[in-house]
C-alpha cells in the first residue's frame, strides 16, 4: 500500500484532503513542525532535521545548503535515540552516491533508508533498494507551494503518534465514620 506525504515551508498551503502523512522541519530557516502538527492532528507527522542537530527527528535532510555535520553519526545517533533502526535520509537522486559514501559504516536498507527527491513526476527509480519514499512532485506539478511524495514503506510512520496516556486511575475505598456517614477516599490515604 502506498501513501501520500506532503510537505511545505508554508504548512497552510498543503491541502488537508488526500494528505496521509505530513512532513515539517524541526530546525533551520523554516522550523514549521509545530504548525504541521497543528494543521494535521489526525495523521502521522514526519519531522525533518536540516542541520544535523536533532537525531530524534525522523529524517535527516541532505541537500545543498543542508549538509552540516556527519551524516554517518546522525544515522547512528538517530537509531540509538529511536531504539531501533529506522533512520531516513532525504536527498536528491543525484546525491544518492554521496549519501551512501558519507553514511560510512551504516548500511542502506539495514541501518537507514532513503527519501529521494525527483520533483519531475518520476515515481519509481531504476534502483529502489533502500528507498522508503520518492518526492515526485514539486510545486510546479502540485500547482501550489507544497511538494508531494509517495511513501512505499508500509511500516514507516504507519499511524499517528499515540495519544497521551490518561492520568493513572486511583483506587478508592469507602470510609465509614462512627456517625454512619461515609465518603470515598484514595486508597492508601492517611487520615488524621
Amino acid at each position: 500500500m502506498t501513501r501520500i506525504m506532503r510537505d511545505s515551508t508554508t504548512p497552510a498551503a498543503i491541502p488537508v484532503a488526500g494528505t496521509q502523512l505530513a512532513a515539517g522541519y524541526v530546525d533551520g530557516s523554516w522550523d514549521d513542525f509545530a504548525a504541521i502538527q497543528a494543521r494535521f492532528p489526525g495523521i502521522a507527522h514526519v519531522s525533518i532535521d536540516v542541520n544535523g542537530s536533532h537525531p530524534e527527528a525522523d529524517v535527516r535532510d541532505w541537500e545543498n545548503g543542508d549538509k552540516a555535520g556527519s551524516l554517518e553519526q546522525w544515522v547512528i545517533d538517530h537509531n540509538n535515540h529511536a531504539g531501533h533502526k529506522d533512520a531516513r535520509v532525504y536527498c536528491n537522486r543525484s546525491t544518492i552516491p554521496e549519501v551512501r559514501q558519507l553514511t560510512g559504516s551504516q548500511i542502506l536498507g539495514k541501518d537507514y533508508w532513503l527519501w529521494v527527491a525527483t520533483l519531475d513526476g518520476t515515481k519509481i527509480l531504476p534502483d529502489m533498494f533502500g528507498v522508503s519514499a520518492v518526492q515526485d512532485k514539486g510545486a510546479n506539478l502540485t500547482g501550489a507551494n507544497y511538494d508531494e511524495s509517495i511513501v512505499y514503506d508500509d511500516t514507516w510512520k504507519s499511524s499517528a503518534p499515540p495519544a497521551p496516556s490518561p492520568a493513572p486511575q486511583r483506587d478508592y475505598v469507602v470510609v465509614s465514620l462512627p456517625d454512619g456517614a461515609s465518603f470515598k477516599a484514595v486508597s492508601g490515604m492517611v487520615l488524621k
